[in-house]
């Protein structure tokens, strides 16, 4: 399934502005998936470290989305960081429980696979 690119730098902004207000509210959940803890461990990056690169993602942090979830849970977006020369593959999603509550979720935080691109950078 291809990945999408929006045209209008506004979604993400938004997405970012809704994902991080969620994290500061404590409605987040980070995936404890192998890749994802290994990453953490390689690296030598804390939860806290982690949440702060999540909350210090910016629109030229942007790779994709919002891309159609396989399993139906809600769209995901990805975003790609570099730390300590390493590119981080992060996908992100905004949950919305069928009470209408939402929760921020970190599906993955792990070593990228491929080289990701990023349409907003500029430099």
């Amino acid at each position: 399934m291809p990945l999408t690119v929006v045209n209008d730098i506004g979604d993400v902004i938004r997405f970012l502005r809704d994902f991080k207000a969620l994290m500061q509210e404590g409605r987040y959940l980070f995936r404890k998936h192998y890749k994802n803890i290994q990453t953490l461990i390689d690296l030598g990056i804390t939860y806290g470290m982690r949440d702060d690169t999540l909350l210090s993602l910016k629109v030229c942090d942007y790779s994709s989305g919002p891309n159609n979830d396989e399993y139906g849970k809600a769209d995901y977006w990805i975003f790609g960081k570099v730390i300590d020369n390493v590119e981080i593959y992060i996908k992100l999603q905004i949950f919305i429980y069928s009470d209408g509550n939402e929760q921020a979720v970190c599906i993955s935080f792990h070593t990228a696979e491929y080289a990701l691109g990023y349409p907003f950078k500029t430099d």
